[in-house]
């Protein structure tokens, strides 16, 4: 009988040293299986090479979008009603084309002499891709009085022999295109590149005037369709918003004038101010700086 037992302690001893031990592994191996399946599921492999945010879609602004005035409907020359003292000292000298000009005599409180503003938008691709359908509004900010007291009023104008520009504000170094045909037809733009399109002012989405009557500070709300998608901007003049438009010219009154050459030689045309009845004189202009 004590042989018999003796011999089951071994059988049993047998068991767990040998079998007990696999059976447990086998255990481990099928639950760690069974979880990477369900709940913990392995994770991908890395891409083989890192994402670029300029080659995804949504992924940042791929494009720079601005604007300027380029003159009123009355006319494609810019002329600015700004002070007596603000004219006679003119444009710094690195002013020297009269698109500069432009940017400074705004910077410096010039309002564009006329009704309504005329603009140009300045695109800039961050990736190739198709603009199209674009609308632009203005949206007023503030009405401004002229009567206050940086009067009296007078003209300033540019006179330019000289050429503006053709490189890109961005200083890709490509040449600023200009927008061919419809802007409403949709165009490919490659990396880098610049366009600059006509800009003409629609209503407001919500109805009424195309520009408010007087002078206004006022932002550009511009939409278009890029990739098919439409996105809205709202574009300002640098760090304001846009002002125009003033006149203090009319039947029976001539502002004073001050006329800019900026190249190839800086000098100063100046023309008085005239007051009359009836038919208007003939101008009265000297050159005062040349």
């Amino acid at each position: 009988m004590e042989t018999v037992n003796t011999g089951r302690r071994r059988t049993a001893l047998l068991v767990v040293v040998l079998i007990l031990p696999a059976l447990l592994a086998f255990g481990v191996v099928r639950l760690l299986g069974a979880r990477d399946g369900t709940g913990h599921r392995a994770a991908p492999p890395p891409p083989s090479g890192p994402a670029s945010p300029s080659d995804a879609v949504g992924i940042g602004p791929v494009l720079d979008v601005s604007a300027r005035i380029t003159g009123t409907e009355d006319g494609t020359e810019l002329t600015f009603l700004t002070t007596r003292a603000r004219a006679e000292a003119g444009p710094p000298a690195a002013v020297t084309d009269c698109r500069r000009f432009a940017e400074w005599a705004q910077r410096d409180g010039g309002i564009p002499v006329g009704v309504t503003p005329v603009h140009a938008l300045s695109v800039h691709a961050r990736r190739t891709l198709d603009i199209g359908g674009v609308a632009v509004a203005a949206v007023s900010v503030t009405d401004v009085d002229l009567s206050g007291g940086d009067g009296p009023w007078v003209e300033l104008a540019c006179r330019d022999d000289a050429p503006a520009p053709a490189t890109t504000p961005s200083g890709s170094g490509r040449p600023a295109g200009t927008w061919q045909g419809d802007p409403d037809r949709p165009r490919v733009l490659v990396a880098g590149q610049t366009i600059e399109l006509p800009a003409p002012l629609g209503p407001p989405y919500d109805g009424g005037e195309v520009f408010p009557h007087g002078t206004v500070d006022y932002q550009l709300r511009v939409r278009m369709e890029v990739d098919g998608v439409v996105e809205e901007h709202r574009l300002r003049n640098g760090d304001v918003p846009f002002r125009c438009c003033g006149r203090v010219t009319h039947m029976g009154f001539q502002a004073a004038r001050y006329e800019w050459r900026v190249s190839p030689a800086r000098s100063l045309r100046y023309c008085a101010e005239l007051r009359w009845t009836g038919q208007p004189p003939p101008p009265k202009c000297e050159l005062r700086r040349g």
